[in-house]
């Protein structure tokens, strides 16, 4: 059979398919990585591209996203950054001598935030400075005489005394598109609105703020929001989490197998099979020229468990069969004989499942269901070549001891997983109907949560309450019309 036929030939070249193993990986990661560290000696390869925009959820050519982006192109209409300065402190709120110089200081010093940007014409990004909403940047039109206009700045210069500070706060106050969005009609509260350039430009933008607000001196507290702040930080922190969640899945998978097998040596066979298909699967998808999307950047937390999964299955059997001949060969021959087209069926299935993705209208959910599929399938493949390969190139000093003590019809009931799962089998059978009452019951439940479903399409909610994006939507929204919206 050509299953077996794989099989033998990794028990007979373990070396050669370890080798083979470790050079395809090493060169899979350099493709994706190189053009990333020396762009200009490997520009024909494609660089690590991060995409954290939820916008690109929908295709370039959608219709909502296109009738989007007319509009803002025909109204000028910018992504805002909302910077929300409140004082509960001092009895004319905000209105004081101190905070508003510390927001004058504010607002001078988000006019400086600029960078390179390639894509627009004047070659800079970030803060558009002529659009800023802002104390010392809105005018105050009042009558100069009989038959006069007067035009002058709200607030051309910091006040020196609560009298000036207070005329700022009744000028503002008189001007009706003004109170409840740039000044609160309690006066406790005031907001600095920022339009970007670009989305990409939030965090950046967000973070140099944060540093300067860290600076100033007052009893005054600010909130920074706005919708592009939640996008933006919530795909910079997603990759976050995943960078650390993805070795987390792993440590915990590396304990529990220790835990079962007891086998340090054995169990690091399942870790370089996920390692590898993790690392084989993230630097195609890099090298062909995928951007790595929110949803790309979860590809590993899916494909490492899943990876582990028929190795888990290899070596149960091996644990369970090694003790009644001690022949490593023979053993691992007979297990994979078993199990070589279960493993294949479940494969193809998982793989098939995530591949169906391929059919959804959102180009980053095709991306990702298409490269956990292929990395599901490279996790078997390897599993039923280097596992074996990998037990043959072990001493046979590093397996004596290891198996179970007499095989399967040996003392099994002395382990204490093999205790637990007699007295769950005797008890599943006993109890069979009330088990299957309990499911429809719990299926029933299931069925009526899913009624309740609520979509959530606000990306502050995102966030958990403690976040600081989260509790300055809150804040701001009790002295405010709404910051989720705001342009």
């Amino acid at each position: 059979m050509p299953n077996l036929a794989l099989i033998r030939f990794a028990t007979r070249k373990p070396r050669l398919v370890i080798n083979l193993t470790v050079l395809i990986t090493l060169a899979i990661a350099l493709v994706a990585a190189l053009p990333s560290i020396w762009p200009t000696a490997f520009s024909p390869l494609h660089p690590l591209e991060v995409d954290t925009d939820p916008e690109n959820m929908l295709p370039q050519d959608a219709a909502a996203r296109v009738f989007h982006n007319r509009m803002k192109r025909e109204l000028y209409i910018h992504d805002m950054v909302v910077v929300g300065v409140v004082n509960d402190v001092h009895d004319a709120g905000v209105f004081n001598p101190q905070t508003l110089q510390n927001v004058y200081a504010l607002t001078e010093f988000s006019k400086t935030l600029k960078w390179p940007d390639e894509h627009r014409p004047d070659g800079w990004g970030g803060v558009i400075e002529a659009d800023i909403l802002a104390p010392s940047t809105l005018d105050n039109i009042e009558q100069d005489g009989l038959g006069g206009v007067r035009f002058d700045w709200l607030m051309p210069v910091p006040p020196q005394s609560q009298r000036e500070a207070e005329a700022i706060r009744d000028k503002a106050l008189h001007i009706p598109f003004l109170n409840g969005t740039l000044v609160s009609e309690d006066g406790k509260a005031l907001s600095i609105y920022l339009p970007i350039s670009s989305k990409e430009l939030t965090y950046r933008t967000y973070s140099r703020l944060r540093e300067k607000i860290a600076s100033l001196e007052g009893d005054e507290r600010y909130f920074i929001t706005g919708l592009p702040v939640a996008e933006d930080n919530f795909g910079v922190e997603m990759f976050i989490q995943m960078a650390i969640s993805a070795p987390l899945s792993m440590l915990i998978i590396f304990l529990l197998m220790l835990f079962f097998f007891r086998k340090l040596t054995l169990i690091v066979s399942p870790m370089i099979v996920a390692m590898v298909s993790v690392i084989c699967t993230m630097g195609l998808l890099i090298a062909t020229g995928h951007t790595v999307h929110i949803m790309s950047s979860m590809i590993p937390i899916f494909i490492m468990p899943i990876a582990v999964l028929d190795s888990v299955h290899i070596l149960s059997q091996f644990y369970d069969r090694y003790q009644e001949t001690g022949d490593r060969r023979a053993t691992i021959e007979a297990v994979m004989k078993d199990l070589y087209k279960p493993m294949l069926y479940t494969s193809l299935t998982t793989s098939a499942g995530f591949g169906s993705l391929a059919l959804a209208p959102i180009p980053p959910v095709q991306v990702f269901g298409l490269f956990v599929a292929f990395g599901v399938l490279l996790a078997w493949f390897l599993t039923i070549i280097f596992i074996p390969s990998y037990i043959m190139r072990m001493s046979e000093s590093s397996l004596a001891g290891f198996g179970m003590p007499g095989g399967p019809g040996g003392p099994s009931r002395n382990v204490l997983m093999a205790r637990l799962l007699h007295w769950m089998g005797d008890r599943t059978y006993r109890w069979a109907k009330p088990i299957l009452v309990l499911t429809v019951v719990g299926i029933s439940i299931s069925i009526y949560g899913m009624s309740r479903l609520v979509i959530n399409d606000n990306p502050i909610r995102w966030f958990a309450e403690s976040h600081d994006i989260r509790v300055a939507d809150a804040v701001l929204n009790q002295h405010f019309g709404g910051t989720y919206m705001a342009y």
